[in-house]
């Protein structure tokens, strides 16, 4: 979970990249950014009310007036502890009328991208040919169509490609042509051997 917080100028945009929370282990790398921070007690406030709530070690970079700030917080919820605190020069007021804002967010908005673990995955087997060249050379799976890879065979007479493989399948068959003579082979997928066939066979 990639969570934005984006503020407005006299105010500050920020990032948190949320890692699995549900287990206890992970921490959640945060990312602040401040714009015009210029007043001395508005920078103390800040690093201070990041230190309350920062797991770990803070990394400040930037300018003094643009800092930046890398930090992690053990929970999201800590995240809506922080904010009062960079918000307002008195937090812990009892009304909210009576807060004094120093930090701008008439503009804010946030942005939430959720990713979760996926994979996926494919076998495919290799086969190599070698004939004549001048061959028509076609290949089939027992019980399917037979496909013309003659298109596909080098100068050489040699041609290498990926197929898919059905579960339980042993071999595959091709068949070759070359001056109106025809072989038929199957090849074994797990030992490579090589055995002529005949024609029904195939």
């Amino acid at each position: 979970m990639v969570l934005n917080i984006v503020f407005a100028a006299l105010s500050l945009t920020g990032c948190a990249t949320i890692n699995t929370r549900n287990t206890g282990v992970s921490s959640i790398p945060c990312t602040y950014r401040f714009k015009m921070l210029s007043r001395p007690e508005d920078q103390a406030r800040v690093e201070a009310a990041i230190r309350s709530v920062a797991y770990g070690p803070i990394t400040k970079t930037g300018t003094l007036t643009y800092p930046e700030y890398r930090f992690r917080v053990t929970r999201l919820a800590d995240l809506d502890t922080l904010h009062p605190k960079l918000l307002y020069s008195n937090p812990a007021t009892l009304f909210n009328a009576n807060l004094k804002q120093t930090l701008n967010i008439r503009n804010a908005g946030v942005d939430v991208a959720f990713a979760s673990t996926d994979v996926s995955a494919a076998a495919t087997t290799t086969l190599s040919f070698t004939v004549k060249p001048g061959s028509r050379l076609y290949y089939k799976h027992p019980g399917g169509v037979e496909t013309d890879i003659t298109a596909k065979v080098g100068k050489t007479g040699k041609v290498s490609f990926p197929t898919t493989i059905k579960e339980g399948q042993k071999f595959i068959y091709a068949r070759a042509v070359k001056d109106n003579v025809t072989r038929y082979i199957s090849i074994n997928i797990f030992t490579s051997d090589v055995k002529d066939i005949n024609r029904r066979e195939y």
